[in-house]
């Protein structure tokens, strides 16, 4: 209690107590018991008014929704859980929220500084919506000038899919009706009583043509070009991501099926299965082959030494921009035919193919997929969705088992490596939820990754052929004139590794 004490008062002393009302102290002063939570009042089957509504008939005189568990009139026996609730819709509210999480978090540093336990120095942050606000939130956190070290998140599963939550030991829904405060007991119990770990955090860089490209998004009021704070359009798209980026059909269904999300967590999965159907049976989506050049991986020290050592080849990239040197590299199909056609073979000799004529391509960091698709890359075993192309059977055999070995590497969300693997058609993506073992494996490794495009036609609204769709973390895009997108470990946040609360079914 002296340590918590000496803290309070070295938080003070820095000038922070004009700010600071008795609510905001009361929390920092029990930083190990406390959860922050910010909802998402429209996600899902509004879960999250729902715990909003709950939380708003426990107001302090600040008017902080706080819920004291320890305190309340109860026969259980319940856990000295302290949970104060913003929600993200309401402007003023989720300010409130973002101001009390910056407190905690300097509180948590000087805890830190003075030798507490990591409890103390740990703030619980909930975030409760779909796979996409978790991200937006930590990023507007940071935005807002907290330490995100100091804090530790939780993803409570209140949108359609909801694959962190699942990914991280939790389910991918929480059951939980109006005035029922012990429900919502047991779900914030959940993740007090959590193990603290890391999650990879990774970033997508895609450069557009400087004249004709643009990144679209599908909403009820129809497709808006996505333009920088000068009102600018978009030519080049910088984002974090935590589960996924793909592109091609899963992306395609996304985008048709955005402006149609209703307030019911199985109609939009409904609605998601109808836009799936109709991508396979009336408007077939362009094979992948349409629109990559090659597919990059370079040197890094991330790199571990003896990773990938097979691949030995070490060759200077002059038409990128990343400065490091090739690991290895993938060519489309369309790209090796127009080679052998031109007679243009690369001086590398050997090339590896990214063979057939796949609907889309996956780079994926967690296990979940699509609504709870589990555990792709494992299932998928050893089939490649590359061959070994332009030198003699033995070298080619031997590529072949390497890559077979990598292909056999376990999944991990805190290993620093992306998993990246391509789907046939989507009769196999549909399917694999069902059966599983459809997915055609590439790559497991570390970054930098590259994706160069292929220079595809001037985008004309009746020309559906051409067009090529990107998911990134359950948000869904049209990209127009693409030219190079660029994955690579986030080290500008938390050095590459975001602190989350990992639970166990």
């Amino acid at each position: 209690m002296e340590e918590n004490l000496d803290s309070n008062n070295q938080f003070l002393n820095k000038g922070k107590i004009e700010s600071i009302d008795l609510t905001t102290r009361y929390i920092m002063e029990n930083i190990q018991n406390t959860i922050i939570m910010f909802c998402n009042p429209i996600s899902g089957n509004q879960e999250g008014k729902i715990i909003l509504d709950i939380a708003s008939n426990y107001r302090t005189q600040e008017d902080y929704k706080l819920i004291d568990f320890q305190y309340l009139n109860s026969k259980k026996n319940f856990e000295p859980i302290k949970a104060v609730f913003f929600g993200l819709i309401n402007k003023e509210d989720n300010d409130k929220g973002q101001l009390l999480l910056k407190h905690c978090a300097e509180r948590c540093k000087i805890n830190k500084e003075n030798g507490l336990s990591e409890e103390y120095y740990k703030v619980r942050t909930l975030i409760g919506g779909g796979d996409g606000t978790v991200l937006s939130m930590v990023e507007s956190f940071i935005k807002n000038g907290t330490d995100i070290n100091f804090c530790t998140f939780g993803h409570v599963p209140l949108g359609t899919g909801n694959d962190l939550a699942n990914t991280l030991g939790f389910s991918d829904h929480i059951d939980i009706s109006n005035n029922n405060l012990n429900q919502l007991y047991f779900v914030l119990n959940r993740y007090y009583k959590a193990n603290y770990g890391k999650i990879d955090i990774w970033k997508m860089d895609l450069q557009l043509d400087d004249i004709e490209g643009e990144v679209l998004v599908n909403t009820k009021e129809g497709k808006i070009q996505l333009k920088d704070d000068n009102g600018n359009i978009i030519k080049r798209y910088v984002r974090s991501f935590i589960n996924y980026v793909s592109l091609g059909y899963d992306a395609r269904v996304g985008y048709n099926f955005d402006p149609k999300r209703t307030k019911s967590r199985n109609g939009n999965k409904c609605i998601y299965f109808c836009e799936g159907f109709k991508k396979l049976t009336c408007r077939k989506t362009v094979s992948i082959q349409g629109f990559i050049d090659t597919f990059t991986i370079y040197d890094s020290l991330d790199n571990s030494a003896n990773q990938e050592s097979f691949f030995s080849e070490r060759t200077n990239d002059a038409n990128t921009n990343m400065n490091n040197k090739v690991k290895f590299q993938f060519i489309s199909k369309s790209t090796y035919k127009k080679e052998k056609k031109n007679n243009n073979q690369s001086s590398i000799g050997k090339r590896l193919v990214i063979e057939g004529e796949p609907c889309s391509i996956i780079f994926q960091n967690i296990i979940n997929y699509m609504s709870g698709v589990n555990d792709m890359w494992g299932k998928g075993k050893e089939q490649l969705a590359i061959s070994v192309k332009d030198t003699d059977k033995e070298v080619a055999k031997k590529y072949t088992i390497k890559l077979k070995e990598m292909a056999d590497k376990k999944q991990l969300f805190d290993d620093k490596k992306l998993e990246v693997f391509t789907f046939d058609n989507g009769f196999k993506t549909g399917f694999e939820k069902v059966i599983g073992g459809f997915a055609k494996k590439i790559y497991h490794g570390r970054g930098p990754m590259e994706v160069k495009f292929l220079d595809t036609p001037k985008f004309i609204e009746e020309d559906k052929k051409n067009r090529i769709y990107l998911n990134l973390d359950g948000e869904y895009f049209h990209i127009v004139k693409p030219i190079i997108m660029r994955l690579e470990l986030n080290k500008d946040i938390c050095q590459g590794q975001l602190p989350f609360l990992i639970g166990g079914k």
